[in-house]
């Protein structure tokens, strides 16, 4: 998304919440099942078919972040409304929250009034590392943030809204150009729907990753996946596994530095851990149900810190996110 904005999914508290439609943007709309502040207009649009959101869960710092935070992938809608002067944040966000749990959610998470206001931007909003510094909302205060989820038929719906005042902001989208005037609120609300993510990587054969050492001497592998943010091989992973097994017994000389490698999403503290363990996971596969000796194979992390793609969309991510194979 060019640009990143939290999604705010509220409640009517003071029976304001309405299904009315204002001068929103070419194309938008509220999300299914929810209503929004009476006479706000929808001012930016966007949503992704699959992505990695972060759900605030505790307070944090300048130039830190925060402190707690919840990892979750999914369909991501995202919404941004601006509602009519003379309200408050807090008045806007006691309806919203009443409109999420009469839409079914479960409240998860409330933060108000943060102390180091437009900072929520940019260690919250712009989690995608666009870094636009035209965002929307670099000048507000008062903001306040919830976060609510809904399982519903074996599928969890999770959403955030973030809700500010603005000192002021003009801003052009959709050749729309967008004035906010000083006071004025802005909702923003993101919806994320959590769904299986569809394999569209190529299975490699043993011949193919053979001709790609043989050439280079390494191959990256994309077929080998883990549960998310974890190091447990998920059981589609299979094949792959099955196929470098077939590659080290069909190259009985063949060592391999199996390589684990991360998007930059989260700490590098914690993208290192996670990319070590993954690759012991492999190694460990490789050995205890492939028959592989373990002599053969030498695992090793290394975070973020070899991308192959950029970490500022969901297919670069997914390029970063791999098991690397290196001759040794």
């Amino acid at each position: 998304m060019k640009r990143n904005l939290v999604l705010a999914i509220c409640v009517s508290s003071a029976l304001v919440m309405t299904s009315a439609i204002a001068a929103d943007v070419t194309g938008a709309k509220d999300p299914v099942g929810f209503k929004r502040f009476q006479g706000s207009e929808i001012v930016y649009q966007d949503s992704r078919a699959y992505d990695e959101y972060v759900l605030a869960r505790g307070p944090g710092a300048p130039a830190e972040g925060f402190a707690k935070s919840e990892k979750i992938e999914g369909a991501l809608t995202r919404l941004l409304y601006r509602v009519p002067e003379g309200h408050t944040s807090l008045e806007v966000l006691r309806n919203y929250q009443q409109m999420v749990a009469a839409a079914g959610y479960t409240q998860t998470f409330e933060l108000k009034v943060m102390a180091w206001d437009g900072y929520f931007y940019n260690r919250f909003f712009d989690q995608n590392h666009t870094h636009d510094d035209n965002h929307y909302l670099k000048n507000v205060k008062n903001p306040m943030y919830f976060t609510a989820k809904l399982s519903k038929a074996g599928k969890d719906s999770n959403v955030a809204v973030l809700i500010v005042e603005c000192s002021g902001e003009t801003w052009a989208y959709a050749d729309k150009k967008i004035v906010i005037k000083p006071g004025e609120i802005l909702v923003a609300v993101d919806v994320v729907v959590a769904k299986a993510v569809a394999n569209k990587m190529v299975e490699l054969k043993a011949d193919d990753m053979a001709k790609a050492i043989g050439a280079s001497g390494k191959v990256d592998v994309y077929g080998i996946n883990f549960d998310f943010d974890k190091t447990a091989i998920r059981p589609e992973s299979a094949p792959t596994l099955q196929e470098v097994a077939k590659l080290l017994k069909g190259n009985p000389s063949l060592k391999l530095l199996v390589a684990g490698h991360t998007d930059n999403l989260g700490s590098a503290e914690h993208n290192m851990k996670l990319s070590e363990g993954r690759a012991a996971a492999v190694v460990d596969a490789l050995v205890k149900s492939h028959g592989v000796a373990g002599g053969r194979l030498q695992p090793k992390g290394f975070g973020d810190t070899q991308p192959l793609g950029g970490n500022d969309t969901e297919e670069g991510r997914a390029r970063n996110r791999r098991v690397e194979l290196r001759k040794v």
